[in-house]
């Protein structure tokens, strides 16, 4: 799907470098400004919750990492500070137009069907909401590899070659806004509250944090049942057997129902990332997938 692009060609993918806006003192001018900003509309406007992530990850995922590590990787490993831009800024972005949109939709919201979800038993509609936003996130998953257009910006949290604790916010707000919408607009529609929502949100993004961590535990009781860590780096492997499969992110019942249930017995997942060029730098990474088409049309010239 993503055919190997030869090392000739970067050079001239990222001719950008050498634009005067690239110059380090100009990223770094940029950076703090940006970070600054946006670290202070998170503590002010989202009561400390993407602080919460850090918090939790340092106190208990990072300790985990060293005492039951799955590769020998350092704390302040390569691109650390590239994917902390990613988990403040691209996610603050990220969200931005769900603030706009989502007040329109509950305009729009079935009172019958959301009279019928919010008459049964509080657990019994968290399950329906996690089944149901499960499925969304499968298939919008599935069509971030599988359609190119959004696989560019898809690619970008398959380019990190190290999984841990912060690899996993490694999103492009493309990719980010995308699956907000696919998954977010159909489970206010239907008719879910919000703290049925806000409960599965939060379920799901702690366990997203440990699947991706670079930890060692296999947890083969919960195969099949629940997604673990040796399931969803597979599909962060470079392997192309693998890249393409275990698209689910809690519940893999959808990998088994659709045919792409990849957890193989005698061997381990990894190395990780793609067979693609991605830059290492934030800015580099939110400018490489608008880059896709021309590339390809220089690699057809070149070769």
């Amino acid at each position: 799907m993503n055919p190997t692009m030869s090392d000739a060609t970067v050079p001239a993918q990222e001719k950008w470098r050498s634009q005067w806006w690239y110059r380090p003192w100009v990223r770094a001018a940029i950076g703090l400004t940006t970070i600054t900003f946006v670290l202070g509309y998170h503590a002010y406007e989202s009561g400390f919750e993407p602080f919460t992530f850090i918090v939790l990850s340092v106190c208990l995922v990072v300790p985990l990492e060293k005492l039951i590590p799955r590769h020998d990787l350092k704390i302040f490993r390569p691109e650390l500070l590239t994917d902390f831009f990613h988990h403040f800024v691209s996610g603050f972005i990220g969200f931005i137009p769900l603030i706009f949109l989502f007040p329109v939709l509950n305009e729009f919201q079935s009172q019958e069907l959301a009279s019928l979800i919010q008459s049964q038993p509080p657990w019994l509609q968290i399950l329906g909401a996690l089944f149901i936003s499960e499925f969304l996130i499968y298939w919008g998953h599935r069509f971030s590899h599988e359609l190119p257009l959004l696989w560019r910006f898809h690619a970008v949290h398959h380019s990190s070659p190290n999984l841990d604790w912060l690899a996993g916010e490694r999103r492009h707000p493309m990719d980010q806004i995308f699956m907000s919408f696919f998954v977010g607009i159909p489970m206010v529609l239907s008719g879910f509250s919000l703290v049925d929502l806000l409960i599965v949100g939060a379920i799901q993004n702690v366990w997203d944090m440990t699947i991706h961590a670079n930890l060692g535990w296999r947890l083969k009781f919960l195969d099949g049942i629940w997604v673990t860590s040796e399931f969803h780096h597979w599909h962060h492997s470079i392997d192309k057997e693998a890249r393409d499969k275990n698209y689910s992110g809690a519940l893999p019942i959808f990998d088994w129902l659709f045919k792409t249930y990849y957890l193989p017995s005698d061997k381990k997942p990894g190395p990780y990332g793609i067979d693609t060029h991605m830059p290492k730098t934030y800015v580099g990474q939110l400018i490489q997938p608008f880059l896709k088409i021309k590339q390809r049309e220089m690699s057809v010239k070149g070769s």
